[in-house]
Formats: C-alpha cells, sequence, structure tokens
C-alpha cells in the first residue's frame, strides 16, 4: 500500500505557558509506532526518547486500538482517545476531539498518532505547528508513525518502511514488525537530541483482544539511561529476544514469567548505567 508522509519544519515560540513548564516527564523528542493486526486483533505500540520515561506516551484499548500523546504530552488527550477507542469511534473522531482548542489550548504543542481495529485504512495523526525541531508522520494500513525533535524525516519514513517489509512476511507478529520500525528509526539517527546513543529510553507494548488494559501479553519498558549511556533500543532488543525465548515450544508464557520479564526491564536503567559509568 503507498504511505502518506507528512514533513515539516518549526520551532517551539519563545513564551511557553508556566503550566506546560511545570509538567514532568514531558516526551519530547519521540518517535513511536501505534499499529493493529486485523487477523490476530492485537493491538500494539513501540516508541524511543532522549527522555527519561517515554512508556508514557502510550495509551492501549484491547481490541480496539492505541494512541501516543508526545511532545507536550497531555495525559488528560490521552485518556480521552483511549475512552473513545473503547466506545468505538474512528481514530479521526478521536484526533478532532483532543486537538480542539476548547479542550487544549496548547494543542499547537502536542503530538499525537492512533491506530484502530476496523480503521486500518484511517490510522490518524495530529503534529502542532510550533513543535521544536524536525517532525514527521507517515501512515500505512493499520500502522501509523509519528516523531518530533528528530535527525530528520527518514526516522518516520524508514521506521514504516520497515514495518511494511515485515509485514510480507507471514511469519512476523505484529510485535517483530513494531520492533523492527523502532530500530530501523534508530538507525537512521533516532532523537537529534542523544547523538549516537539514539535515545536514552524505549518501550514495546502489545496486548490480545482479551487482555486486561493494566496486563498486557507482551510489555517491555526500557526506563532513562544515564546520557551517554546505553541504547535502550538495543536494551530492549534484548529483552524482546529474551520474552521470545519464553514462548518458544509448545507452550504460552505465563503471566508471572511476563511480569518477571517486564519487572527485570523496568529496572534495566540503574544496572545499565552503572555498567557505562
Amino acid at each position: 500500500m503507498k504511505c502518506i508522509v507528512k514533513f515539516q519544519r518549526a520551532f517551539i515560540p519563545l513564551v511557553v505557558s508556566s503550566l506546560l513548564l511545570s509538567l514532568p516527564d514531558l516526551a519530547m523528542a519521540t518517535w513511536s509506532i501505534t499499529a493493529v493486526d486485523p487477523k490476530t486483533r492485537e493491538v500494539g505500540i513501540a516508541g524511543a526518547s532522549c527522555t527519561d520515561f517515554v512508556f508514557g506516551i502510550a495509551g492501549i484499548a484491547p481490541g480496539k486500538g492505541v494512541i501516543v500523546a508526545q511532545a507536550m504530552s497531555n495525559m488528560a488527550a490521552k485518556k480521552v482517545g483511549i475512552k473513545m477507542l473503547l466506545e468505538g469511534a474512528s481514530p479521526q473522531d478521536a484526533i478532532r476531539a483532543i486537538n480542539n482548542p476548547e479542550f487544549d489550548l496548547n494543542f499547537s504543542l502536542q503530538q499525537y498518532g492512533i491506530a484502530a481495529l476496523g480503521f486500518e485504512n484511517k490510522t490518524a495523526t495530529y503534529t502542532g505547528k510550533d513543535i521544536d525541531g524536525w517532525k514527521s508522520t507517515a501512515q500505512g494500513y493499520g500502522v501509523s508513525v509519528q516523531g518530533n525533535t528528530l535527525t530528520g524525516p527518514e526516522v518516520v519514513s524508514d521506521a514504516l518502511s520497515a514495518f511494511e517489509a515485515a509485514s510480507k512476511y507471514g511469519e512476523m507478529r505484529l510485535a517483530d514488525r513494531l520492533m523492527a520500525a523502532l530500530e530501523a528509526g534508530a538507525a537512521r539517527g533516532g532523537d537529534s537530541r542523544c547523538g549516537k546513543q539514539k535515545a536514552r529510553s524505549a518501550f514495546i507494548i502489545v496486548a490480545t483482544p482479551t487482555d486486561d488494559m493494566q496486563t498486557p501479553y507482551l510489555r517491555i519498558n526500557i526506563p532513562g539511561q544515564e546520557e551517554g549511556g546505553a541504547n535502550p533500543i538495543k536494551l530492549l532488543r534484548r529483552k524482546y529476544d529474551q520474552w521470545l525465548r519464553l514462548e518458544s515450544g509448545n507452550r504460552k508464557v505465563s503471566l508471572s514469567e511476563r511480569r518477571a520479564v517486564t519487572t527485570r526491564s523496568d529496572t534495566a536503567g540503574t544496572a545499565a548505567t552503572s555498567s557505562n559509568s
């Protein structure tokens, strides 16, 4: 399917409201992939950022769809998006609701990406005109890639290309495609502020239709690495490969095993940074 790529460059205004300046863990400098699989009805997200906790941008509605709220990361918008997806709203309807100035006076500093089952040809993104630096979005069938403060538009376009190339192989699960896309974005430079490190935090989440929002089938989070330390996308790949090994054979990974991988991932930042200091 022919992808649609939108690209623009802008700078944050010199004056930003004191409310936005006081918010913690803003997910500036982020690239993410939101996607759904109509065959398995899985939904998932992967993302990375030069911030300590990019995981916070993700919102997931099992059996329905996914949303990311990045740049200034309006968490209220993320909650509204999840609620609307659970109610069966289209990605476009959700975007219209949360980038309305009556809902968010600072909508020009937000970036969103939404994908939903049943709307595979209608993924939606929004990128505010006042977001700093290189920012780009690209959409394909059942997938949307978005990023800001990037090294260039190829971070997003290559991520989409990698996702779609992996989709041609039937054995590539949604999680495999999300990982391939995230790694492709990193290979093209990733976050412009992190240099060779590419990012400081990264994550992947995939939910099956029957999962609870709080305990998705796959959830691996690599929290903030120290500046100049370990590459979190590489750490994420190691944890993901570990998860795949647990899943190998003719058995399912138990919930306790999945939680063990997640717990070790959430504390990986301390171990990784100490080994790189």
